[in-house]
């Protein structure tokens, strides 16, 4: 019998949630009389999300002149909307580690995603977006399909795998062939399922294909980006190199060129021993 996307998700909710503060939080966030000082109650009663915000406010994340050492403070700073998106990255690794296979190194995924995330953040600051957080949180979340796809079905994620070549494509265009879907399909439904931003849930869907994505074709377009431009440096999976399979509409859609790329990557190198050990602190530096 097939198993479907809903299926899957299905399976997955019943093991995993957002944490109650990234929930609560939300909440807040949506009411517009809420305060900074609210927001920074909920964050402060979840201590290690509270310390993790905060060394990612004093880290070369942000480049702030002086330390930041209140909650209340480093919200008001931040925004609001930008809040939201990091506590949910800042929360993420935590939440789905609870769902790891052993077809996976968690490290080298963490690694892949974070990278990922840095270059998508580096790239929206170079298209003058604003809320790059919201492009950081899409970078880090792009592949967590793949973790529901490892728990769930492993013998039919084996098969993929073996099948999979090694380009940025590869893994993508095998779960075609042996699921009918992909791990792009699959996490864009389990945050569907969560209530998370339509925004993050196209990028998601169409980071591998971003010329298909009819809304938000510029998240898409350059999480597509960022995802090639780590793979050269943590591809994510067990293959020495990815061969870069990147769709020509994206440098349309973001108004990138290959040079902006290329001069992200070492940015993002700058920045990511500090942040990965924010993010990922149980990860060893592979």
């Amino acid at each position: 019998m097939s198993t479907t996307l809903e299926d899957l998700v299905a399976g997955v909710t019943t093991l995993v949630s957002l944490p109650e503060a990234y929930v609560r939080l939300s909440a807040l966030l949506d009411d517009p009389d809420a305060a900074s000082s609210d927001l920074g109650e909920v964050i402060r009663h979840d201590p290690g999300l509270a310390t993790r915000l905060l060394r990612l406010v004093n880290s070369a994340f942000y480049g702030f002149p002086s330390r930041i050492d209140d909650l209340t403070r480093a919200v008001t700073i931040i925004g609001r909307d930008e809040l939201r998106d990091l506590v949910l990255a800042t929360v993420a690794v935590e939440t789905f580690d609870k769902i790891a296979s052993d077809l996976v190194d968690m490290s080298t995924f963490w690694h892949h995603s974070v990278f990922c995330a840095l270059i998508a953040r580096l790239l929206g600051k170079r298209c003058n977006t604003p809320q790059t957080e919201r492009l950081f949180g899409a970078g880090l979340l792009h592949d967590v399909g793949q973790l529901v796809i490892y728990h769930e079905l492993p013998k039919l994620a084996r098969q993929a795998l073996a099948g999979a070549e090694s380009s940025d494509d590869g893994l993508y265009q095998a779960e075609k062939q042996v699921l009918g879907f992909t791990h792009g399909d699959v996490g864009a439904a389990l945050f569907k399922a969560w209530r998370l931003p339509d925004s993050l849930q196209a990028a998601t869907r169409f980071h591998h294909e971003p010329s298909a994505a009819n809304d938000f074709e510029f998240e898409a377009a350059i999480v597509h980006l960022a995802n090639s431009a780590a793979n050269a440096v943590e591809p994510g999976r067990n293959i020495l190199a990815c061969r870069p399979e990147r769709d020509p509409e994206a440098w349309r859609r973001t108004g990138l060129s290959e040079d902006a790329l290329n001069e992200a990557v070492p940015e993002a190198e700058a920045q990511f021993l500090e942040v990965i050990r924010i993010i990922s602190p149980h990860a060893p530096l592979i």
